[in-house]
């Protein structure tokens, strides 16, 4: 598996499709409705797209998507030569992750991301994949039987295909994204990803990259925002979470899966993550 795909893994993403509606005429849509990571997708006419922060107008024809990565104030507006017989049908949702480290995934990328669904002058190849939007855009369409379900699972690619275009499009500068292929921190997250309950320590994990303690922790914090031990922790308690809620593991089988000594140990540690004993989330 891909580093991407193994950093993906983990986060466990869950695009949820909150909002289908159709607009005629003259119409204002305000974006923010809960602050989270969210997008629109523009599947019928044309809009635009205002922001809060004085930027620029920015128009969205049918099959373009923006995305926003963190909350940001902005509306959906008709054009100003629209009429009533010019129809928009307007797509919007939420992408949610189940684990500690999506802020830390979130905060590399940039803070509003553009889909455009025709070729750019950028790169040759369509600005997302037309076979993808032309998916989302039937189903929104036609609403069939298991359309909001699978609406969602479309959604959760039209994420991977913006995180993979910043990654091609070099507009990914900083942060775990860009880690990934930072020769020293990158080997590092791989095998964190892949061995999380391994008794890791700074020490052991510079040692694979032969830099001193000091070195590694430095370039590992400035290139992911937080330092390793901090990122395993929430890396173990996430995988942690998820077994005791979907598997119904006891505390004491968390604790070995996510690599503590002992179960007090583990339990302060997960209550220090997400705010609640390690028993308060799993299933019976």
């Amino acid at each position: 598996m891909d580093d991407l795909s193994e950093l993906m893994r983990h986060m466990r993403l869950q695009t949820r499709v909150f909002h289908r509606s159709t607009h005629c005429g003259q119409w204002v849509v305000e974006g923010e409705y809960e602050r989270k990571a969210m997008f629109h997708l523009v599947a019928v006419g044309r809009c635009v797209l205002r922001t809060d922060d004085g930027a620029g107008d920015v128009v969205l024809q049918a099959g373009d998507a923006v995305l926003f990565t963190s909350p940001r104030d902005h509306r959906l507006i008709s054009p100003l030569d629209a009429n009533d017989s010019d129809a928009s049908l307007l797509l919007c949702g939420y992408f949610e992750f189940d684990s500690p480290l999506s802020s830390v995934l979130l905060a590399s990328l940039p803070a509003q991301l553009l889909l455009r669904h025709g070729p750019s002058r950028e790169r040759k190849a369509s600005g997302a994949p037309a076979a993808l939007l032309q998916l989302i855009i039937a189903e929104a369409e036609l609403g069939g039987s298991g359309s909001a379900v699978l609406l969602d699972k479309l959604a959760d690619a039209l994420f991977m295909y913006a995180v993979r275009q910043c990654l091609v499009d070099g507009t990914v500068q900083r942060g775990l994204l860009k880690a990934l292929s930072d020769p020293y921190v990158g080997p590092v997250l791989t095998v964190m990803h892949q061995q999380p309950q391994q008794p890791w320590s700074v020490a052991s994990l510079a040692a694979r990259i032969h830099l001193s303690r000091a070195a590694f922790a430095r370039r590992f914090a400035e290139a992911v925002g937080i330092g390793p031990l901090a990122y395993l922790t929430q890396l173990r308690m996430q995988l942690a979470k998820v077994a005791l809620a979907e598997r119904g593991i006891s505390v004491a089988e968390a604790s070995v899966l996510a690599g503590y000594a002992t179960e007090a140990a583990f339990s302060r540690a997960f209550k220090r993550v997400y705010g609640c004993p390690p028993g308060a989330v799993r299933s019976v």
